[in-house]
């Protein structure tokens, strides 16, 4: 099972992801307040716009890893680890352009778009049910506002339903590129969507949308609340 399941790609996994969302979630509520009007709440296209920006940036930064991460799922008995990968693949396809822009067509717009599903619907459903939720609008003894757990659980789970929705056809698609040494999908995001609508169909796209949904939902579940909770220990505002 580790070998199988667990061992490929971890290492990898974990650096795309401190990278990714370290930018999407660190620093979307200073993009949320940069492009919020100062003197009203902010709408779902400013949550949206902050959202893609942060997802789109942090997918930029994360591309080499990512790249690494999908070759060892894909043949996790080619390279020994991590860095082997990536030092094979930057000398057989260039530093450049095998590890920090292949599939970035893909990775990108999925970034932005997983941000936007993520980010984007939790704290815009996170709102919404504030305004019903019970003892959601209380305040502490220094004036901040209470948020009960219970609140960031049930937001977390929609969240992992939407995000992985609105994901699928770009993991498939980044998939595709990635694991491809460019000579399949030669201009990246536009021949794999080509390529798949016209011999699979529409719906191939989400493909493996169950086994998304049960890595994107305990993702979820376990980041938002303990993100809030971490906020609340350093004295920030809830996310």
């Amino acid at each position: 099972a580790w070998e199988g399941l667990w061992r490929p790609g971890l290492t990898a996994s974990l650096i795309r992801e401190l990278l990714y969302s370290g930018c999407t979630k660190g620093l979307y509520p200073l993009a949320r307040d940069a492009v919020s009007p100062s003197d009203r709440e902010p709408g779902l296209g400013h949550r949206a716009l902050a959202a893609a920006l942060t997802g789109f940036g942090g997918s930029l930064f994360a591309n080499g890893p990512d790249v690494v991460k999908v070759r060892l799922f894909a043949e996790p008995g080619r390279y020994p680890g991590f860095l082997s990968a990536g030092r094979e693949i930057a000398r057989t396809e260039g530093f450049v352009h095998g590890l920090l822009t292949r599939g970035v067509s893909a990775s990108a717009p999925r970034g932005a778009a997983i941000a936007i599903g993520e980010v984007t619907t939790y704290d815009h459903t996170k709102a919404t049910l504030r305004k019903y939720w019970p003892g959601a609008n209380d305040q502490n003894a220094d004036g901040r506002r209470r948020e009960p757990f219970s609140l960031h659980v049930v937001t977390s789970l929609i969240t992992g339903v939407v995000a992985t929705t609105v994901a699928a056809p770009f993991d498939t698609l980044k998939s595709c590129v990635m694991a491809d040494d460019g000579g399949r999908f030669p201009r990246g995001f536009p021949d794999a969507l080509s390529h798949i609508v016209k011999t699979e169909g529409p719906a191939a796209l989400y493909r493996g949308w169950w086994p998304a949904y049960c890595r994107l939902g305990p993702h979820a579940i376990l980041t938002f609340p303990l993100l809030e909770q971490v906020r609340a220990a350093l004295g920030l505002a809830y996310f």
